[in-house]
């Protein structure tokens, strides 16, 4: 599997494992508090599925597969700057117990609406729709350095098998996942995947001569993983890795607080 398939696959898993954890509470609410109700969820999940394979269409015409170094540029920036909103949101949002509580105040303010099947079915469109409009934004983002969308396709393929499985395993098996780990996992990959954007948004802006190149001598190991050779990418990242810095730490010491309190 090509390393941009692989980078697809993530960004697939990641949204689509929060829309399935947040689907999957709600259910679990629902079934307590009103079990009629959760076809009303489902359908709003299945609606939001295919307003994110919209989306990812209407973005595929309007670019229609040219390469504009320009709009490439741009993408890679609002795909940077969401990836660090969201890795950061997480971040410090990592308690199971707070995440939880939040998901509750939701599903009690869609059953006291006056019609509750439309609210219900709402949290559930934008719990999908919020997670694939991002991916539609990240796989465009991601589709600036691949050489097809094709090469994309693969790790697509494996991570909405994992998908399916980990539905499966969340519902029937009733599997309980460490969630604190988790997002502050997810959350990690995403601060690193936007310092890459943030990198190749630059070079793309380099490539029209909108922004300077002064390239530098790189060793071996750091050309390996993929770190860029030039002060203006370099900068690039370590702005994103500056600003990522703060919400790291604060969910950290949230960790920390936690267990020592207990």
């Amino acid at each position: 599997m090509s390393a941009h398939a692989f980078d697809a696959g993530l960004i697939l898993f990641r949204e689509g494992m929060e829309a399935i954890l947040v689907l999957a509470a709600l259910a679990a609410f629902l079934q307590r508090a009103a079990p009629e109700q959760g076809r009303a969820l489902g359908f709003g999940a299945i609606a939001g599925v295919a307003a994110s394979l919209i989306a990812a269409a209407a973005f595929m015409a309007w670019r229609d597969g040219a390469h504009d170094d320009r709009l490439e540029g741009v993408v890679c920036l609002l795909a940077a700057g969401l990836m660090l909103w969201t890795g950061g949101w997480l971040a410090r949002r990592s308690d199971p117990r707070a995440w939880t509580a939040e998901l509750r105040r939701k599903t009690e303010a869609a059953m006291a609406a006056p019609r509750v099947g439309l609210a219900v079915a709402a949290i559930g469109f934008l719990a999908v729709f919020r997670e694939g409009a991002e991916t539609v934004l990240f796989l465009a983002a991601l589709l600036g350095d691949a050489p097809s969308p094709a090469a994309l396709l693969p790790g697509m393929a494996v991570a909405a098998a994992l998908l399916a499985a980990l539905w499966f395993a969340l519902t029937r098996l009733a599997l309980k996942l460490p969630l604190r780990p988790l997002f502050l996992g997810t959350s990690v990959f995403l601060l690193v995947m936007a310092a890459r954007l943030a990198a190749a948004a630059v070079q793309e802006f380099q490539e029209q001569a909108m922004l300077p190149l002064d390239p530098f001598d790189l060793p071996r190991w750091a050309a390996t993983i993929g770190l860029p050779d030039n002060l203006e990418q370099a900068a690039a990242m370590a702005l994103v890795a500056v600003l990522a810095i703060p919400a790291l730490l604060a969910g950290l010491r949230g960790g920390s607080g936690r267990a020592a309190a207990a």
